[in-house]
């Protein structure tokens, strides 16, 4: 329980951190597999271990959840005092998540042209309709609860349950892209202030999640058998995509963040290549 616990935990404080896949998380950890044969289980007519597949996952969930919530908080203050150096953190932990991801899940296998520029295609296209998403809002203002909000943090959800198991795809980074990411900080960091405005779309978000890890469970398990060369090379091209948008064009520049952001971009490569010894 507890090293499942403490996984989950890793998961969480992954997928809180544009850039870095909380699946690739897993696979270090040794938890993917078991992670996917305890939600193929579940979703099994007959399963004689369901108790122990629906617990397993409790576990890791409730550390997920506490990895979430807990690293928001540190995020909030990086971002408050120093904006431009994290999203330079962000950037190194994609760009060099990448040999990690060549060595690692592309390895043996070759390399598709139309399924990577289809990724790249689809986070410049994400970036192109909405420009400006790429500014730092660290403190947005909480929206009203309305039918559309409710909705939206479902998607949010989705996308976040989605990536958690799809090693190389951060969801926090696509929620970055798609102007989602900070809104979903800051209900994680104001959890405990209990207001109904931050725990209702955060319940929302939950079922998100759910479906959202149900939904990618079945669709990975497809691709990876049918398409795994495609598929692979497709995830490869959003992460490619994912380093180069995210640069803040828009930052005030001065000897101070120059260097700042470097030390930060390399800081973030450091803990990529630390990850990849690791497994």
């Amino acid at each position: 329980m507890i090293k499942n616990l403490i996984g989950g935990i890793a998961v969480g404080i992954a997928n809180v951190i544009p850039g870095v896949s909380g699946g690739t998380m897993m696979v270090i950890l040794g938890i993917f597999n078991r992670t996917m044969e305890a939600i193929s289980g579940i979703l099994k007519k007959e399963n004689a271990h369901r108790k122990d597949d629906i617990l397993f996952l409790f576990q890791v969930l409730l550390g997920a959840a506490i990895g979430l919530i807990g690293f928001a908080k540190i995020l909030e203050f990086l971002f408050n005092h120093y904006p431009t150096q994290t999203m330079y953190w962000f950037i190194g932990l994609i760009a060099l998540s990448i040999p990690l991801f060549l060595k690692g899940e592309m390895k043996g296998e070759k390399f598709k042209i139309i399924p990577l520029i289809c990724g790249l295609a689809i986070i410049f296209a994400l970036e192109f309709l909405n420009p400006g998403e790429g500014s730092v809002n660290v403190n947005p203002a909480f929206p009203t609860v309305d039918v559309m909000l409710c909705l939206t943090m479902i998607v949010v959800g989705m996308i976040g349950g989605a990536t958690m198991l799809m090693p190389g795809v951060s969801g926090s980074m696509v929620l970055l892209i798609i102007g989602q990411y900070y809104l979903f900080k800051s209900y994680l960091a104001n959890v405990t202030t209990f207001q109904l405005n931050v725990l209702i779309p955060l319940c929302f978000i939950g079922i998100g999640v759910l479906i959202g890890i149900a939904l990618s469970a079945k669709v990975c398990d497809y691709f990876i058998k049918h398409y795994k060369a495609g598929f692979l090379s497709f995830i490869l091209g959003l992460i490619i995509a994912s380093s180069l948008v995210l640069i803040p064009f828009d930052a005030t520049y001065d000897v101070f963040i120059i260097v700042t952001s470097l030390l930060a971009f390399v800081f973030g490569g450091v803990i990529v290549l630390g990850l990849g010894k690791l497994q």
